[in-house]
């Protein structure tokens, strides 16, 4: 068997050992695996092309024999004045993300800030999405309603990347953020260049959120809701969707402040977007 990569004490993982991982934290029991990636798990061989490195890993996720892959495709285009093209647009979502949403027989949103790449199967379900990224009608809102579904962080922490948090702060309505308005024009599959504005669920300026939410990762594991296994030099852990809703819902209600750094007054509440004041590319909401 082909080594993918070694760890930094030198033993060397092989697809079956990823994939033994993958079973060992449930990641193939659900009908849809939502991925978050991060692939650098080790040193990958020199000789390896990074082509068939991101083929085989996407190859290992697809036999588990789960029916949906969705992958995040974010491209946050319209927050960085960008036209997006849903075909062309690049995602930061990490290589592998990027791999599979070129791969046949996938279909990719046309939100400009938070696409999904899903399964043609997906097509009609996800082909039209509300204008608000985080709210009704939007890509996670689809996937809330689906069952069966559970995230998976493929070497990415949950701490860092769990977008669909912010997901389930607009369906409470937390006072600690707002819609802001982002106004662009859209590149359809056709070729079609069309305006739109896209709104988002972003933190008032004068609210501090913290560097990462790990403390949530580390209480969800205490309480059993999410299976973590180490592979090689980082990590994968899986999450179901129900529980991530219900936590994160459970959590709000006991402590308003528990997503945020520091207890807000009225006067931090300012609608104004917090990030990209200095010309650095948003990468996030």
């Amino acid at each position: 068997m082909t080594t993918l990569f070694t760890d930094k004490d030198g033993n060397a993982y092989d697809a079956e050992d990823v994939k033994k991982v993958l079973y060992q934290i449930g990641a193939h029991d659900c009908e849809t695996l939502f991925i978050h990636s991060d692939i650098m798990f080790g040193t990958v061989p020199h000789d390896f092309n990074r082509k068939e490195y991101l083929s085989i890993l996407s190859d290992v996720i697809c036999s588990l024999g789960i029916r949906n892959i969705i992958v995040p495709t974010f491209t946050y285009s319209f927050c960085n004045h960008e036209d997006y093209d849903v075909c062309k647009s690049r995602t930061s979502m990490g290589a592998l993300n990027e791999f599979i949403r070129k791969l046949q027989g996938r279909y990719r949103t046309e939100d400009p800030l938070l696409s999904l790449s899903v399964p043609e199967n997906l097509k009609n379900q996800f082909s039209v999405t509300g204008e608000h990224s985080l709210g009704e009608g939007s890509g996670l809102d689809i996937l809330h309603h689906m069952d069966g579904v559970k995230f998976l962080f493929f070497g990415a922490k949950q701490g860092e990347c769990f977008t669909y948090l912010h997901y389930v702060e607009k369906m409470l309505d937390v006072p600690y953020r707002f819609d802001m308005p982002f106004d662009g024009y859209v590149i359809g599959y056709e070729g079609e260049r069309y305006k739109k504005t896209q709104y988002i669920h972003t933190h008032c300026k004068g609210v501090k959120i913290p560097p990462n939410y790990n403390y949530f990762e580390d209480e969800l594991m205490e309480k059993g809701k999410v299976q973590k296994r180490r592979l090689a030099d980082s990590y994968v852990s899986c999450l179901g969707e129900k529980d991530a809703y219900e936590q994160i819902t459970e959590r709000i209600w006991k402590d308003p402040y528990y997503f945020v750094e520091n207890p807000y007054t009225e006067q931090d509440l300012v609608h104004e977007y917090g990030f990209g004041h200095n010309g650095e590319k948003i990468t996030h909401c």
